[in-house]
């Protein structure tokens, strides 16, 4: 694949990683993902989302400058918090909104919080934005 192909593909990554972050940070925005999907498992797709756009054992899709060293670190906690919850939580997980209760999802939620306003302060890449141009 082309250099520039291989950066947007991943600035694309990136910008779905920022919207998982988004869904799994935010109560309402699970609630209303469940009022839109009937018969899906929204905690669930909130974890295989982020399994989707992120893999912390290879580090050429996290290096810079796509990602800073902050956003870096601010990725990796979260993925060993989501890592933890996994584990401390029944494999059928309960649904929206009774997965709120879970002091396990309260903790994946400010976890997905700290995250996302790391990314934030640099924001999505969308459209291509951040590729240059070759010609």
């Amino acid at each position: 694949m082309p250099d520039h192909l291989h950066k947007l593909v991943n600035q694309h990554l990136r910008d779905r990683q920022i919207e998982a972050l988004e869904l799994a940070s935010s109560w309402s925005a699970q609630s209303k993902y469940q009022s839109e999907v009937a018969g899906v498992s929204i905690p669930n797709e909130v974890i295989n989302q982020w399994d989707d756009v992120f893999h912390s054992d290879n580090d050429r899709f996290l290096s810079e400058p796509l990602y800073s060293k902050s956003e870096i670190i601010a990725l990796r906690k979260y993925a060993r918090v989501l890592n933890d919850v996994c584990k401390k939580t029944p494999n059928l997980l309960p649904e929206v909104p009774e997965i709120f209760e879970l002091s396990a999802w309260k903790v994946l939620r400010s976890a997905a919080q700290e995250a996302l306003d790391v990314m934030m302060i640099r924001g999505p890449f969308t459209d291509g934005a951040q590729i240059e141009d070759d010609h």
